[in-house]
């Protein structure tokens, strides 16, 4: 039997706040493509995080199922203008 998704309609979660595993504020969603949510944290670091890393939604905030440091490991930030990666 396939897996129910965690979010049936991803735009509910635009300009919502997302916290990491460890509770940490990551940001907001500012987009959605594809497979892909795009957090926005402050006005310097912006995260692209696979869908299949969100693992819930209560109405008000999205959590994913990383701490912010394996956010950070998993992709580097993208800051604008500029892209640091820690690979």
């Amino acid at each position: 039997m396939p897996e129910e998704p965690v979010i049936l309609n991803w735009d509910r979660i635009i300009h919502k706040n997302v916290r990491s595993k460890d509770m940490d504020d990551v940001g907001n969603v500012i987009a959605i493509a594809g497979d892909t949510i795009t957090i926005f944290q402050g006005t310097k670091r912006e995260y692209r995080v696979p869908k299949s890393y969100v693992e819930g939604f209560n109405g008000s905030e999205v959590f994913l199922d990383l701490s912010l440091n394996d956010l950070e490991k998993l992709q580097g930030i993208i800051y604008i203008g500029k892209v640091m990666r820690s690979n």
